[in-house]
């Protein structure tokens, strides 16, 4: 099963950082890149749905990542898979 990773790529998310989340699967692991789906989105509206979090946003299976970076995104990415090995 691979966890779904969306990178919102909407103008405020791309200039908040989303650029270099663009380029997230260079930092994974090949083990990590086993288990993922990487997708950039036009948008995933989650500015409109979460006033009170930043962008850049990203989806990691079913959680949204706010203030998103490589470092938060590889952490989740790993929290899942370890999850799915359970």
């Amino acid at each position: 099963m691979k966890i779904e990773v969306k990178i919102c790529m909407g103008t405020a998310c791309y200039v908040m950082g989303g650029a270099e989340l663009a380029t997230l699967s260079e930092y994974l692991t090949p083990k990590q890149l086993e288990y993922v789906d990487i997708k950039g989105e036009p948008c995933i509206n989650a500015c409109f749905d979460q006033k009170e979090k930043r962008p850049p946003f990203v989806h990691v299976g079913e959680v949204l990542i706010s203030e998103a970076n490589v470092n938060k995104v590889r952490e989740e990415i790993e929290r899942q898979i370890t999850e799915l090995s359970l």
